[in-house]
């Protein structure tokens, strides 16, 4: 067994830590990891304060990068463009302390982290559109069910689909773009700060020089912010399934419960499906518009207020759901491998009882973790230097 002192490790050892750290659920875990596969004795303690630190350099190479971006004076690194770069976006939350306050948890919160996917892919482009039926997946009423309750994090405990799927998973008959390389970034910046750690990293892979450009991402208005400064050539599409989520609350709350409303949200999904939101916005408002005037606010649950949440994401985002045209083009229509990120993101980052000290604690093993999840190996290059 190899006892490691304060300081003194070999590259070879200092590597093993940090792909351990960030590979595993905890620092403690990965002492034991270390320990009965690595064969290396060295605390949790110190496997944190090296994690870290190399956390830390990643984060400072991400901000150096952003200000030469921002100077114009940063390197293209690829020599092809991708033939279809796809740019994703999305929040996640994770938990956090107040630092320094001794033992126990002070002050905890919800902090949203923010990533960001990027993607070199591959995929057709067709003269009329080549999946115009909505997919058996999405006719699927418990399927559909099951997508929305894991959407909005309450699938634990619910019932199963008879054939269960994987939510990560494009809705059938439609074939998605060829991933061929990914990188991410993930992070607890603020959004104008983390949109420009997005630019630099699409440049420096050529993403700007792509024939074919996508930026998708939910309805989220600070997803749109970052688009609107940093993307503007790359076409905007907001992630279909979000759009089922909203319309399957809405339809249960027009029904009044699923049994009824399954055949509402059928319809509302294939005119959406068929690029005919123009339609499904007037009849939600035509329903509004029947319904009693509100007595002062409405509750979370009221029917009326469900709808109009529906109606408002539909209008705002009426303009990045031409989803016929992008499956002519060959470009994604969800956010399936976002969401896939994420939850290998959170598999790192969340858990029970695990908060991360506030503000910082938690941004370098979010650096980590998402450069382990890159597939040009920028964690393994990073620890040769």
């Amino acid at each position: 067994m190899l006892k490691i002192a304060r300081e003194t490790f070999s590259p070879g050892v200092r590597q093993k830590v940090v792909l351990t750290a960030a590979e595993t659920k905890s620092y403690s875990r990965a002492e034991r990891v270390l320990r009965a596969v690595g064969e290396v004795e060295i605390s949790d303690r110190h496997i944190g304060r090296i994690a870290r630190e190399r956390g830390q350099q990643l984060i400072d190479e991400q901000h150096q990068r952003a200000a030469q971006h921002q100077h114009k004076e940063l390197p293209v690194e690829v020599r092809n463009p991708p033939e279809l770069a796809v740019v994703e976006m999305d929040g996640g939350r994770i938990r956090t302390r107040q630092a320094g306050c001794g033992p126990g948890t002070h002050e905890p919160a919800w902090r949203e982290t923010k990533n960001a996917l990027f993607q070199r892919m591959s995929s057709e482009e067709h003269a009329d559109d080549p999946a115009p039926e909505l997919p058996a997946a999405l006719q699927n009423r418990h399927r559909v069910r099951q997508v929305v309750l894991e959407m909005s994090g309450t699938a634990d405990g619910a019932p199963e689909p008879p054939e269960p799927e994987s939510v990560d998973e494009e809705p059938s008959g439609y074939v998605a773009p060829k991933r061929l390389l990914r990188t991410c970034l993930s992070s607890l910046d603020e959004v104008r700060t983390f949109g420009r750690l997005m630019a630099a990293e699409a440049h420096r892979k050529a993403f700007y020089q792509a024939p074919r450009q996508a930026f998708v991402a939910d309805g989220m208005k600070c997803n749109w912010t970052v688009w609107k400064k940093h993307f503007p050539t790359f076409t905007p599409i907001v992630d279909f399934l979000h759009v089922v989520s909203y319309l399957y609350h809405a339809a249960v709350a027009v029904g009044e419960e699923e049994e009824f409303g399954w055949g509402l949200c059928l319809d509302w999904t294939t005119a959406c499906w068929g690029g005919r939101v123009s339609e499904v916005i007037t009849e939600l408002t035509d329903w509004l518009s029947d319904q009693p005037a509100a007595e002062g606010e409405l509750v979370e649950d009221d029917p009326r207020r469900i709808v109009q949440k529906a109606v408002t994401y539909l209008t705002n985002n009426r303009c990045r759901m031409d989803y016929p045209t992008y499956r002519k083009r060959g470009l994604p229509i969800t956010s399936a491998l976002m969401e896939s990120l994420i939850k290998e993101i959170n598999w790192r980052v969340k858990g029970t009882e695990k908060f991360w000290n506030d503000p910082g604690g938690a941004t370098p093993i979010l650096a980590l973790k998402a450069a382990a999840l890159c597939d040009d190996n920028r964690l393994e290059n990073l620890l040769t230097e």
